[in-house]
């Protein structure tokens, strides 16, 4: 069991054409002469279904469209005929010039019309996702650069950080330092005023001394003196 899709060959469209043209010659000739105009010849055609191997044959379907896809049951290649089922369930014999294996012209236009929809769905659906990748790349872009300027910031404010911290520290060794020369500067301070103390007690010393030998010299010559001064004549006369 397989599945055919009618078609129309050539010479059996021919053959159509012709009797659909004349019947439709009847109606035609009265509105040829009210109106003229361009026609197109149809290539729809509806092909009947009959319960033989015949055109003899009771016609069980009268109206099977051209692109109608149908299930062989059973083909006769001698009497030219092909036994197919309908997809509501209809069966019977179709001739075979009428069958083909391929879908016709219209339906693989129509295929081919859907696929071109749906590869152009696919397109815009790549393209809106390309334009949000984009968007996002943009967006991604701009907080790459907000973040290198934060960071160009912080590096700055890192640095000034840094400066401060080493003026800081250098400061603090200044300081002890200066600590440190105070701390000598108050030793000196003290040597020195011990050593003053130590001078000026000396200095009180020696002054002390010195007066006390004046006073002694003063005494020794107060008694010293005396004697050698020269005794008065009244005294000797005496």
């Amino acid at each position: 069991m397989s599945f055919h899709t009618l078609n129309i060959f050539p010479g059996a469209a021919i053959r159509l054409a012709r009797l659909f043209a004349v019947l439709a010659l009847a109606g035609g000739l009265a509105c040829m002469a009210k109106a003229q105009g361009t026609g197109y010849v149809a290539d729809v055609f509806y092909v009947p279904l009959h319960s033989g191997k015949s055109t003899k044959h009771r016609i069980v379907h009268r109206g099977i469209k051209t692109g109608t896809q149908l299930t062989v049951l059973e083909a006769d290649a001698d009497a030219g005929f092909t036994k197919v089922r309908t997809k509501g369930g209809t069966e019977g014999w179709i001739q075979n010039q009428y069958l083909s294996t391929t879908p016709i012209a219209r339906i693989q236009l129509a295929a081919e019309r859907a696929k071109r929809r749906e590869l152009q769905q696919r397109l815009n659906a790549i393209s809106s996702e390309n334009k949000s990748v984009s968007e996002a790349n943009n967006d991604a872009r701009k907080q790459l650069q907000s973040l290198s300027k934060q960071n160009q910031s912080l590096s700055s404010e890192l640095a000034s950080i840094k400066k401060i911290s080493s003026n800081a520290v250098n400061l603090d060794i200044s300081n002890r330092e200066l600590l440190q020369k105070n701390e000598m500067l108050k030793v000196s301070i003290a040597e020195l005023q011990a050593e003053n103390s130590r001078l000026s007690d000396k200095s009180n010393k020696d002054w002390f001394m010195r007066g006390a030998l004046a006073v002694a010299i003063g005494a020794l010559l107060a008694v010293i003196l005396p004697r050698f001064k020269p005794k008065s004549r009244n005294s000797e006369w005496a």
